[in-house]
């Protein structure tokens, strides 16, 4: 750049830091080394050690992206270096992190009382330092104090020719008011719609929830059939939410993703654990071994399965992309919007499917928490896309 003027700042090594974190890696890096060591040794003996081995999985996921942060923070704070330069009215600082940069703007005409301060005991080593936005500001690292004189007197020259129209927003300036005019009234919108019932999303989630009816009806379902099949609703929830994130995360998705993936498969595995020990465990499925049990259990109901995958899928694409849901959608609502819905729902059909089996799990009952649960996912899912409408438009 030809304006620019560039400041000389002295090396600045971030090697204590570096070796903090380098500490930190081998540690997290050798507990990910033991776990996923004993995901191989761990005997698999029934449907209990089979998931406490997927939860395993699951939890040495989401630590691995801890593991990848300190690695590359490790390095990139290894190479640390930062310059300075003025140019257009401006002071630029650059902190360097390996191949990041950092830019941070100074406007120089709001930079006052640029000063060297004694950096120690030794009084040839100082810090430069300016006020700035009502905030003591240093620049780079302790140097001789005749290198940092050079670029407090640079700093210094270089505001007194600050543009005059920046300049001059520092002195109040007489203007004249005109008379103020009533601005028009805004239009009024109508208050927040739930999402309305006849909506392509909310008729597919009322027919994905109906299925186990005809389940409990035709096919002779029990309670762990149905707390099995809305179990694995929750997968299909956070496979959609895992695509969400990859959407709003977009480069930050190759940490993102693989970190909600951990924690709500741990959040899976244990949930299964209690649903599987409350409703289904029995001696037939125990003397199956856990690949016989797990067919046991799922080949019933995979067709419901399928219907819920398409029906997320429907909510997905009309709502979230064609809604354009995602503008602003957060990565932290994102993931924490799964445990909103499901813990609630999901306590509340444990709750009601032990009052059913202290009477035996009669047909009518169970019906009766199907159509319950299918209100209240209805309730949670209008009230998760919630549309305004202003002048009669959507």
């Amino acid at each position: 750049m030809a304006d620019a003027v560039s400041l000389e700042l002295p090396a600045r090594r971030m090697l204590g830091v570096s070796l903090v974190l380098a500490a930190s890696f081998v540690i997290f890096a050798a507990i990910e080394w033991m776990t996923i060591a004993g995901l191989f040794s761990h005997r698999v003996e029934d449907v209990f050690d089979l998931t406490f081995l997927v939860f395993q999985g699951f939890w040495a996921l989401g630590w691995s992206v801890g593991v990848l942060l300190l690695g590359t923070l490790t390095v990139l704070f290894a190479f640390y270096s930062e310059s300075a330069r003025l140019e257009a009215g401006k002071l630029v600082h650059i902190p360097r992190l390996g191949p990041l940069k950092i830019l941070i703007d100074y406007d120089l005409a709001k930079v006052s009382n640029a000063r060297l301060e004694r950096s120690g005991n030794d009084p040839n080593m100082v810090h430069v330092r300016f006020d700035y936005g009502g905030s003591d500001t240093s620049l780079g690292n302790a140097m001789p104090r005749a290198d940092a004189q050079r670029i407090v007197d640079a700093i210094t020259s270089a505001g007194r020719f600050a543009p005059l129209s920046v300049r001059s927003q520092r002195v109040a300036q007489p203007t004249i008011v005109d008379a103020p005019t009533p601005n028009p009234p805004e239009p009024k919108g109508l208050p927040a719609e739930s999402l309305p019932l006849t909506a392509a999303s909310a008729l597919m989630l009322i027919a994905a929830n109906l299925v186990p009816v005809a389940g409990v009806l035709i096919f002779g379902w029990d309670l762990g059939n149905i707390m099995l099949l809305y179990w694995a609703e929750s997968g299909v929830i956070a496979f959609y939410t895992a695509i969400k994130i990859a959407i709003v995360a977009k480069l930050g998705a190759i940490a993102a993703v693989p970190f909600f993936i951990g924690h709500f498969g741990g959040f899976m595995a244990g949930h299964f654990l209690l649903i599987y020990g409350l409703f289904l465990r029995n001696t037939d499925l125990q003397a199956m071994g856990p690949g016989g049990a797990l067919r046991a259990m799922f080949i019933p109901i995979w067709g419901s399965i399928a219907v819920l995958f398409i029906s997320h899928g429907v909510s997905f694409y009309t709502n979230f992309l064609g809604e354009n849901e995602y503008e602003g959608a957060t990565v932290k609502g994102l993931m924490t919007a799964p445990y909103q819905r499901i813990v609630v729902m999901h306590l509340t059909l444990i709750f009601g499917g032990w009052i059913i089996l202290l009477f035996g799990m009669p047909v009518g009952a169970l019906v009766v928490l199907v159509l319950l649960k299918t209100a209240a996912d209805l309730h949670a899912h209008r009230s998760e896309h919630v549309r305004v409408r202003v002048n009669g438009k959507r």
